[in-house]
């Protein structure tokens, strides 16, 4: 009877000691979720977690736009994680002999990077690792633009042509939406078929991600709800932000269940794809920083003690992280549906809490946003509005003794409120569309303040015009220096 005993604790205690373990983790992570929801107002979320090639934890949190329970059939647009889906519908087309990732993108489509006037000619490789000489904001001025239809990514495709080089194609990594873009093209033009289309059939379905789509239209049907845009962290339902042009890059919509799925086909890797094709998926491509590489659609981490592979993403109103530990054997998937330009490091930061429950059965504190620019930006605005309001006053009740000193200020207000967002585009290397999308509440004091620099401008055009018609009838005593 003792040694049964001794048996069967043996069998069982450590069964009994993962499973706790288990427990544990499973509790860390709810915890940890709902906290950092609550902290950075995020409305609604999915984690999913694949542990060993099995999924460990797969929960939903909070609600959707229509106030809908977030569920793990829930659709979130998932950003620039679309863009190791798009690599891998290429390197399909290059398994099967379709493509060639060192031809010129010129054997597959018709676009003009002035390569008339260079030796210098991009290839499919350079597009997939954002090495192709296509700059950042070249990108961007093509970017969320909810182009909507199957011509999408052609409309698009025409807007960046002719597009000028800022680079060498193969000299530096500058990523760019326009990259995956093309790439969107050149899978039409070989297929002979719609992006969408390709990508259901030749990526989600041999996947298993039967809820992943790469139209609009196609996410309507099966319920998709817009994220939320902030306001100073509050989360607001935003306006309608997909765009099909976009779906290259940035614009698929895949629900949590889909996304593990994805997850776990990566972390398993059988059928994906054959060599050397797979080899080349999770290999690092160029350069970025210490020991971080970009490859075929993946950012990656070569370090011999920790490597590992990731992306993240974004879209006006929803965030995403996709994280893959080589060594550790775990990857996990996080969906939110909320977004601003001072909200970036949220999701990254929840990525890091999560690592550390996982590896350590730790939880890291989470960092507060900060509003920093918001704030900067409305305090300008109402200080210029409260200095041109009572300068204005004082102006209409004294006679102004110079003149051209103030014609020359109500000339530069003018000017000012003409030159303000050409010089914020320039400063900040964005098109100002993107303002928009990403900020849309300190778009909203930059407009006042362009609205209060020209009612300046003009205020003080009227009033110095109005004194030199009608004179002056105070007497000397009341003449004072206006400054």
């Amino acid at each position: 009877m003792l040694r049964i005993l001794v048996v069967l604790l043996v069998l069982f205690v450590p069964s009994i000691a993962i499973a706790e373990e288990e427990k544990s983790q499973k509790e860390l992570l709810e915890t940890f979720m709902e906290e950092a929801m609550e902290v950075y107002k995020i409305p609604g979320a999915s984690l999913g977690l694949v542990q060993n090639g099995e999924v460990t934890f797969k929960q939903s949190f909070g609600e959707q736009g229509n106030g809908e329970p977030v569920t793990n059939q829930t659709l979130f647009t998932i950003g620039s994680v679309s863009k190791p889906l798009t690599s891998l519908g290429i390197l399909k087309l290059a398994e099967k002999g379709d493509i060639k990732l060192d031809e010129p993108i010129d054997t597959y489509i018709s676009f003009d990077y002035g390569q008339s006037d260079s030796r210098f000619e991009i290839t499919i490789r350079q597009l997939l690792s954002h090495t192709s000489g296509i700059g950042t904001f070249e990108g961007l001025q093509v970017a969320d633009q909810n182009l909507r239809g199957k011509e999408a990514i052609a409309e698009a495709v025409a807007e960046l042509e002719p597009v000028e080089l800022t680079a060498q194609p193969g000299e530096i990594h500058q990523y760019s939406a326009a990259n995956y873009l093309l790439l969107g093209k050149i899978i039409e033009e070989v297929s002979g078929i719609p992006f969408a289309e390709y990508m259901q059939k030749e990526v989600f379905a041999s996947l298993g991600m039967d809820r992943t789509y790469a139209t609009y239209s196609e996410a309507e049907k099966s319920g998709y709800q817009p994220g939320h845009q902030s306001w100073f962290g509050k989360p607001i339902k935003s306006d309608l932000w997909f765009d099909d042009s976009g779906a290259p890059y940035g614009y698929m919509a895949s629900t949590m269940n889909d996304m593990t799925t994805f997850i776990t086909r990566l972390v398993d890797r059988e059928s994906l794809l054959s060599e050397p094709y797979l080899t080349m998926y999770f290999s690092p491509e160029v350069h970025r920083k210490e020991d971080y590489y970009y490859g075929l659609g993946w950012r990656m981490n070569t370090n011999d003690d920790d490597p590992f592979i990731f992306h993240g993403g974004e879209t006006p109103d929803t965030r995403a992280e996709l994280f893959i530990s080589q060594s550790k054997d775990y990857a996990f998937v996080l969906l939110t549906n909320k977004n601003n330009f001072s909200e970036v490091m949220q999701t990254i930061h929840m990525k890091e809490g999560i690592r550390s429950i996982i590896e350590k059965q730790e939880v890291k504190p989470l960092p507060e946003t900060s509003y920093k620019m918001q704030w900067l930006t409305l305090s300008v605005t109402a200080f210029i509005t409260l200095l041109s309001l009572w300068n204005l006053i004082r102006l209409a009740r004294k006679k102004v003794i110079h003149q051209r000193l103030w014609f020359a200020l109500a000339a530069f207000s003018i000017l000012l409120a003409i030159l303000l967002i050409p010089l914020l585009v320039t400063i900040f290397e964005a098109p100002w569309h993107t303002f928009v999308a990403y900020g849309p509440e300190t778009v909203l004091f930059i407009k006042i303040m362009i609205g209060v620099f020209i009612i300046n401008g003009l205020g003080l055009f009227v009033i110095l015009g109005w004194n030199k018609l009608k004179g002056d009838s105070r007497s000397p005593e009341q003449l004072t220096n206006v400054i």
